[in-house]
């Protein structure tokens, strides 16, 4: 989990169902288990980040996949535009468990979603992006 790092956290929020740490201009975002994620989940979630970070183009969204829990991609699909915004979104799985979400988040977001073995390689290929290089 994200407080456990050695990141420096600038800020943190918490919503019905997620925490959301803020590390320079990286949102890193934590699904609590079992939740079912749609729209109303996510939307709380999206608010918080541009609350913190006004121009979203600059920011790299991370889901920290540490919990497991449900996705409605129909839902999650209607933020699209939202989502789009981002620099960048990826996700960290540990283990096999989050792969059927982050597959349909692909089919349903029709972008390029980055997945990650652990949050420093994230960061590192976020941070690496910003400075012009590639993922």
């Amino acid at each position: 989990k994200t407080p456990q790092s050695n990141l420096k956290i600038a800020n943190e929020q918490h919503t019905d169902i997620a925490s959301i740490y803020f590390v320079e201009n990286f949102a890193i975002v934590e699904i609590m288990a079992n939740t079912i994620l749609g729209k109303n989940g996510l939307t709380p979630i999206l608010d918080a980040i541009e609350n913190e970070y006004k121009d979203l183009s600059k920011v790299h969204y991370i889901s920290n996949r540490t919990e497991v829990y449900c996705l409605k991609p129909v839902e999650i699909k209607e933020l699209k535009d939202r989502i789009d915004l981002f620099r960048s979104y990826s996700v960290i799985l540990y283990g096999k468990a989050g792969k059927t979400n982050l597959d349909f988040e692909r089919m349903f977001l029709n972008k390029p979603i980055i997945k990650y073995h652990n949050l420093e390689e994230a960061i590192l290929a976020g941070q690496v992006q910003d400075r012009g290089g590639f993922l």
